[in-house]
């Protein structure tokens, strides 16, 4: 680890130095910029010289050493993930090709992912467009709703503002539940169908696209939207427990009540995750006590999900209170996240500094590029996977770290 003496010194400095009440000034302070800056530009030259395909698609299927899956496929998820990663490629260094690449993606998204007959989109579709999976869930639309616009905000065109808006309200009025959720899985006509279970992730995940929907529009619904959906998770999924912490379980039942058997776990990632997104809520219109319950839920995370002797997120945590200590690659970027967007906190930062360097003695990979799927210790147990992970989770960090815009 870092010599704690050092990591003191620099914070001290930090803290005599910073002036804005702990706004961008702190994270500007603290954040590696050169670290940031090379590692986003060693992901993303790799991802635009192999992923765009003559079709539009953009390809996320590679192993370690870059080698394209021996079938193409286009999955909604990583197709929209691809999409944002070539704009914030475009934002980042200005190079037109990342801005070709990213709205070649886009108009693919609308061409061939989208259901003519309908609405929303087809979760998967060949390597020319053909759909071969026409089923639909909220996971693949929250990133397909991410996606368009992320790309009406960076091009300014109206079709891709339209897009955007469009595709919201075809989620809003196939996929939004009576009590303020989300449904989960659903066939091509979004007929109703019973769910036994639901989990957060596509809560969240709209959350941020709905976020990002406010930065490319400005409209007010959008906005309503956004706080409803919040307030929901607020309201109904968070648990608030006596020292002031929360969190947010993983799994619930068909009445989103938390499971309380061991399936029932919490995700730690996701706390970190939903503490950056809901602390930089209030800049798009949405109420200050989201930035509280951002502490809330970063107090519990930490408390639980933080390793205070070598850095670094852990996986997550049992109802029994058993913590699984593995530590895979996208804990750590939206740890990393939740540290700078509270780093006029020196705990934070000391834990941001701390986090950045396990990943870059452990995950980050120097013998193919990217990053590894887990920390040594987690792939010496565990099975790591072999692929390249996709670039949506590191691009944020690299972006948030580097960019004025967050």
């Amino acid at each position: 680890m870092l010599r704690r003496a050092a990591v003191a010194s620099f914070l001290a400095m930090f803290a005599a130095c910073d002036s804005d009440n702990g706004g961008r000034g702190a994270m500007a302070e603290v954040a590696n910029a050169e670290w940031h800056r090379k590692d986003l530009n060693a992901h993303l030259s790799r991802w635009l010289a192999l992923a765009p395909t003559p079709s539009g698609l953009l390809q996320a299927q590679f192993d370690r050493s870059w080698q394209p899956a021996s079938k193409m496929s286009g999955d909604l998820t990583s197709h929209s993930h691809l999409v944002y990663a070539m704009l914030i490629g475009y934002e980042a260094t200005g190079d037109k090709r990342y801005l070709d690449a990213g709205k070649r993606g886009a108009d693919f998204l609308l061409s061939s992912f989208r259901d003519p007959l309908h609405g929303g989109f087809f979760q998967g579709v060949d390597a020319q467009g053909k759909p071969v999976n026409l089923g639909k869930n909220s996971y693949g639309h929250a990133f397909a709703l991410f996606a368009l616009s992320h790309t009406a905000r960076v091009t300014g065109e109206p079709k891709y503002k339209d897009a955007a808006l469009a595709a919201w309200q075809d989620i809003r009025r196939n996929l939004r539940e009576p009590g303020g959720g989300l449904r989960g899985v659903v066939p091509r006509d979004f007929a109703s169908t019973p769910e036994k279970f639901h989990t957060q992730n596509p809560v969240m995940h709209m959350f941020e696209a709905l976020l990002a929907l406010i930065d490319a529009t400005g409209d007010q619904q959008v906005v309503a939207d956004a706080r409803a959906l919040g307030d929901f998770v607020l309201n109904q999924l968070m648990v608030g427990l006596p020292d002031g912490g929360a969190y947010i379980p993983e799994w619930y039942d068909a009445q989103w009540k938390p499971l309380t058997s061991e399936d029932g776990y919490t995700d730690l990632g996701h706390q970190f995750e939903w503490s950056h997104l809901l602390r930089s809520a209030e800049k798009r219109g949405l109420p200050p006590l989201y930035a509280d319950v951002a502490d809330r839920l970063l107090k519990f995370a930490v408390a639980n999900g933080y390793d205070e002797r070598d850095g670094g997120i852990f996986n997550r945590i049992y109802p029994s209170g058993q913590v699984d200590r593995n530590k895979f690659w996208w804990q750590q970027a939206e740890g990393m996240k939740a540290f700078l967007a509270a780093a006029h906190r020196p705990d934070m930062a000391r834990r941001y500094l701390e986090t950045l360097e396990l990943v870059d003695k452990e995950i980050l990979d120097r013998d193919n590029g990217g990053w590894r799927f887990g920390a040594k210790e987690t792939c010496a147990h565990t099975a790591c996977s072999m692929t390249q992970p996709d670039p949506y989770h590191l691009v944020g960090l690299d972006w948030m770290a580097l960019s004025t815009k967050q």
